[in-house]
C-alpha cells in the first residue's frame, strides 16, 4: 500500500514546496544598492525569451566582479550572483560563479555568506533533481547556520533536507530532521514554518502508516495556521493531506468528504487550479474505491483537463492510472489499457517511478499478449528503485555521520582550545600584573617629580603676582595724577580763559554800536574770531576732559554733530556712512579723538576752500584696521609737491602718531577725497605681552 500512493505524497510535497518558498530570506542575502551589479541583475530579470543579451549581461557582470581588488567586494558580488539564479541561469556559469562565491567567502571568513552560498547550491541541485548533492549542499549550510546560531535558518535547511529525504524513503532521517527543525522554530515562535513543519511531518508519518500520529500533526498544522493571515488555500492543502490520510486508511467516506471540501474552497479553481485538480482527481478515485461510480467517469475527465492545462505531468501520470483502474472497474479493457498506456508515458516524460510502477503492474495484468514484458519492466525497475534508495540512503547516512564526527571534532578542538585558552588567561594576568607593578612605580615617582615642580612653579606664580600687583600699583598712581592734572587743566580753560573771553567779546559788542561802517566791519570780524577762539577752548576743554578717561562715548554722535552743526551756517548736505551693529565706541581714546580732529579739520577746509555742496565720511572697519573716507565735490586743486599747508601738516602729523597712513587725490573741478588708514591695536594682544615680559622678571 505504501508504494502504490507514494506518488500522492510526492506530488503533496512538491506543493508543500510551491507554499514553502525556497527563496532565502533578504536580510541573510547580500544588499543590491544601486550599483552595476544589481543595475544588470535587474535588467536581466526584466529579460523575456532572450537567451543571448540575458547571457552578455550576466558575462559582463562577472567580468566586472572579477575586476574588484578588494576581496570583500568581490565576495559580495559573487554572492548577489549566486544568489539571483534567475539571473545566472547558464547552468555552467552559475556553478563557476558559486564556486568563487563560496572560496572568497572562506578566504574572508564571512560565515553567513558562506552558508547562503550553499544554500544557493542546494536550490540548484535541488532544481535538478540532483538529490545527493543537493542534500549535501544543504547539510554544508546548515552546519554553519548552527554554528553561528542562526536557529531559525537552521530549521528552514533541516525542514530542506528532510524533504529530500522524504522522496528517497529515508522516512527515519527525514522525522529526526523535522523535530529537530521544530524544536528550533519553537525557541523562534516562527509559527509559519511550525505549520510547514507538522504538515510535513503529518505526510511523512502517513508514508509510514502510522495513520493516528499523521491526523495528530495536520490537526497541529492546522492550529498553528489559525494565526497565520492566509487565505483558506493553505488550510484547503491540509484537508487535502488529511483525505489522502483517510484514503490510505481505506476510510473512503471520511477522504470524500475532506476532498468535497477543498473543491468547495471559495475561488480554488481560479486561484489554485493545480490543488483543485489533486483533490477533484483524489475524490475520484475514492468514490471508486467506495463503489460508488455514479459521476466518477465526469469527475476523471474534468481533473485530466485541467491538469493537462496546468502542465502537472506527474500528476497527470497519476490521474490516467486511476482512470485506467475505473475502467477495469466499468469491465472496458481496450480503454483501460490506452489509459494505462497513457500513464505509462506520462510516468516516463515526467520521471515518476512510482507511478511507472504501478502502471506496469496493471498493464501485465490488463495486456496478456505483453504480459511478461510488463511483468519483467516491473521486476527490473523495482529492483533497481529499491538499491538506489539503499545507495542514497548510505550516501545520506555518511553524509550525517561525517556531519557527526566533525562535531565531535569541533567539540574536542573546543576543549582544548578552553584548555589552551585558561593557560593563555594566566600568563597574561601574570605578566598584566608585572606590568602594572611597573606602572605604578613609573607613576609614583613621576607623579612626585611632578609634585616638587608644581610647588616651586606656584612660589614663583606667587611671587609674580605680588611684583605685578605693586607694578599695577604704582601704574595707577600715576594714571591717577595725569587724571587729576588734565581735570585741573580742562576746568582752568573752561572757567579762566573761556570766562575772560567771554567779557571780551561783550565789551567789543557795545562797541560795536558805533555807527562808521569801517569800526563796524572791525569789530564783527573781531567778534567772529573771538566767538571761534571760544569754541575752539570749549572743544579742548571736553576733549582734555575726554582723554582723561581714555574714551570717547558715542564716537559716531559726535561725529554727526560736528556735521549738523555746520549745516545750521551753511548750505552743505553732508553724508556720515557706517555700519550701526560696529561698536565704534571700542576704539582706543587716541584714535577717536585724532580721528574726530582730523574730520574737522578737513570738513572745516571743504567749506572754507572748496566751495563744495557735498561732504561725505564713511567709517569701515576690519578686525586690524580702522578706514575713514571723507570727499567732497568741490573745486578741487592741483596737488603741488614741495608745498604743504598747515592742514595737511596736522593731519599728517596725527596720522604718525596712530602709526596709520593717509591719501589725498584731488583735481581741478573733481573734487577732493582723502583716505585714512589707521591699525587697530589688540588690547588683549598687549595684555599678553605684557603678562609674558612680566614673568621673565
Amino acid at each position: 500500500m505504501l508504494k502504490k500512493y507514494l506518488h500522492t505524497i510526492l506530488i503533496l510535497i512538491s506543493l508543500q514546496a510551491c507554499t514553502n518558498s525556497d527563496i532565502k530570506l533578504d536580510d541573510n542575502v547580500p544588499s543590491t544598492n544601486n550599483d552595476s551589479i544589481s543595475i544588470w541583475i535587474k535588467e536581466g530579470q526584466s529579460i523575456k525569451n532572450n537567451n543571448d543579451k540575458k547571457l552578455q549581461l550576466l558575462q559582463k557582470a562577472v567580468h566586472y566582479a572579477d575586476q574588484q581588488p578588494i576581496d570583500t567586494v568581490k565576495a559580495k558580488y559573487y554572492s548577489q550572483l549566486s544568489f539571483n539564479q534567475s539571473f545566472t541561469f547558464d547552468s555552467t556559469l552559475f556553478r563557476i560563479i558559486n564556486k568563487k562565491a563560496i572560496k572568497l567567502n572562506e578566504r574572508i571568513q564571512d560565515s553567513l555568506s558562506l552558508a547562503n552560498s550553499y544554500w544557493d547550491l542546494a536550490l540548484y541541485y535541488d532544481k535538478y533533481a540532483v538529490q545527493d548533492s543537493a542534500y549535501y549542499a544543504f547539510n554544508e549550510a546548515q552546519k554553519v547556520f548552527e554554528r553561528l546560531n542562526e536557529i531559525e535558518l537552521s530549521g528552514r535547511i533541516l525542514l530542506e533536507m528532510a524533504k529530500i529525504q522524504i522522496e528517497i524513503k529515508d522516512y527515519i532521517g527525514s522525522e529526526s530532521a523535522i523535530i529537530k527543525a521544530i524544536e528550533q522554530f519553537k525557541k523562534t515562535g516562527n509559527t509559519l514554518f511550525l505549520y510547514h513543519s507538522y504538515n510535513l511531518l503529518g505526510i511523512l508519518s502517513g508514508a509510514l502508516g502510522e495513520y493516528d500520529n499523521s491526523l495528530s500533526y495536520y490537526n497541529e498544522a492546522l492550529y498553528y495556521l489559525s494565526f497565520l493571515n492566509f487565505k483558506n488555500y493553505e488550510e484547503a492543502q491540509v484537508i487535502n493531506n488529511i483525505g489522502v490520510l483517510y484514503r490510505d486508511k481505506k476510510e473512503y467516506k471520511n477522504a470524500i468528504e475532506n476532498f468535497f471540501k477543498v473543491i468547495t474552497t471559495k475561488n480554488i479553481l481560479q486561484d489554485k487550479p493545480k490543488l483543485y485538480a489533486i483533490a477533484l482527481s483524489n475524490l475520484a478515485a475514492c468514490k471508486l474505491y467506495s463503489e460508488d461510480t455514479l459521476g466518477v467517469k465526469s469527475i476523471f475527465k474534468r481533473a485530466i483537463d485541467i491538469k493537462t492545462k496546468e502542465e502537472q505531468t506527474a500528476s497527470l501520470a497519476g490521474s490516467y492510472f486511476n482512470f485506467s483502474e475505473y475502467l477495469v472497474y466499468s469491465k472496458d479493457t481496450l480503454a483501460a489499457i490506452t489509459s494505462a498506456k497513457k500513464a505509462e508515458t506520462l510516468s516516463l516524460e515526467s520521471e515518476n517511478l512510482e507511478i511507472l510502477l504501478q502502471t506496469w503492474s496493471l498493464l501485465a495484468t490488463l495486456d496478456k499478449k505483453n504480459s511478461i514484458d510488463y511483468f519483467e519492466k516491473y521486476i527490473q525497475l523495482d529492483d533497481s528503485l529499491q538499491k538506489e534508495e539503499r545507495k542514497q540512503q548510505n550516501k545520506f547516512a555518511r553524509i550525517r555521520f561525517e556531519t557527526d564526527e566533525f562535531i565531535a571534532e569541533n567539540v574536542e578542538l573546543e576543549s582544548e582550545k578552553n584548555i589552551l585558552s585558561r593557560q593563555r588567561s594566566i600568563w597574561i594576568a601574570i605578566a598584566g600584573g608585572l606590568f602594572l607593578l611597573g606602572l605604578s612605580i613609573y607613576i609614583i615617582i613621576t607623579q612626585r617629580a611632578k609634585n616638587q615642580k608644581l610647588r616651586f612653579d606656584q612660589q614663583q606664580q606667587a611671587n609674580n603676582q605680588e611684583i605685578f600687583n605693586l607694578m599695577l600699583t604704582q601704574k595707577q598712581k600715576v594714571d591717577e595724577v595725569k587724571r587729576l592734572e588734565q581735570k585741573r587743566i580742562s576746568e582752568e580753560l573752561h572757567d579762566g580763559v573761556l570766562g575772560k573771553m567771554l567779557g571780551a567779546r561783550m565789551i567789543l559788542t557795545g562797541l560795536n554800536k558805533r555807527v562808521t561802517e569801517e569800526a563796524i566791519a572791525e569789530k564783527s570780524k573781531a567778534l567772529g574770531s573771538l566767538q571761534e577762539i571760544e569754541n575752539e577752548i570749549r572743544s579742548i576743554s571736553h576733549e582734555l576732559s575726554h582723554t582723561a578717561y581714555q574714551k570717547i562715548n558715542n564716537f559716531t554722535d559726535s561725529i554727526e554733530s560736528l556735521l549738523d552743526a555746520a549745516k545750521r551756517n551753511v548750505a552743505i548736505n553732508t553724508f556720515f556712512k557706517f555700519n550701526e551693529d560696529e561698536d565704534w565706541d571700542s576704539l582706543d581714546g587716541d584714535i577717536k579723538i585724532n580721528a574726530y580732529r582730523i574730520i574737522q579739520e578737513t570738513f572745516q577746509n571743504a567749506i572754507k576752500h572748496a566751495q563744495c555742496s557735498i561732504f561725505e565720511i564713511t567709517f569701515l572697519r576690519t578686525d586690524d584696521e580702522f578706514k575713514i573716507i571723507m570727499s567732497d565735490n568741490g573745486v578741487g586743486f592741483k596737488n603741488v609737491k614741495g608745498k604743504k599747508g598747515i592742514g595737511i601738516r596736522n593731519i599728517t602729523s596725527r596720522i604718525n602718531k596712530l602709526n596709520g597712513t593717509w591719501n589725498i587725490e584731488s583735481a581741478k573741478g573733481k573734487g577732493t577725497t582723502i583716505t585714512l588708514r589707521i591699525p587697530i591695536r589688540n588690547k588683549s594682544n598687549n595684555f599678553d605681552d605684557n603678562n609674558t615680559r612680566f614673568e621673565n622678571v
